[in-house]
């Protein structure tokens, strides 16, 4: 798990520094904050939900396969799934989720 224990961290600049130094990018859980923030480069806003218009109910891309597919097509060293979560640090979703 990303952060064991995050009530334990009492100094925010410790907590800032552990971030920093992290060299992996944790694996995504699915908690759709990033489609909450904005839509990638495939994606298309929706403003009635204030989420990208293909984010799922439970927090899957429904274009997911179109756009690995897709990127398979073009032999694209980095791709959009697959590589961790992208916005990890203070994460509040993710935090949430985390701590189930």
């Amino acid at each position: 798990m990303y952060f064991e224990d995050l009530d334990n961290i009492e100094d925010i600049d410790e907590l800032m520094k552990k971030m920093n130094e992290e060299e992996i990018c944790p694996e995504c859980l699915q908690c759709g904050y990033c489609c909450k923030q904005n839509p990638c480069y495939y994606g298309q806003w929706n403003y009635e939900k204030n989420r990208c218009e293909y984010l799922t109910e439970d927090n899957k891309c429904s274009k997911h396969d179109e756009i690995v597919e897709y990127e398979e097509k073009l032999g694209s060293e980095i791709r959009l799934f697959e590589t961790g979560c992208c916005l990890n640090h203070m994460n509040p979703d993710r935090l949430k989720k985390l701590g189930k």
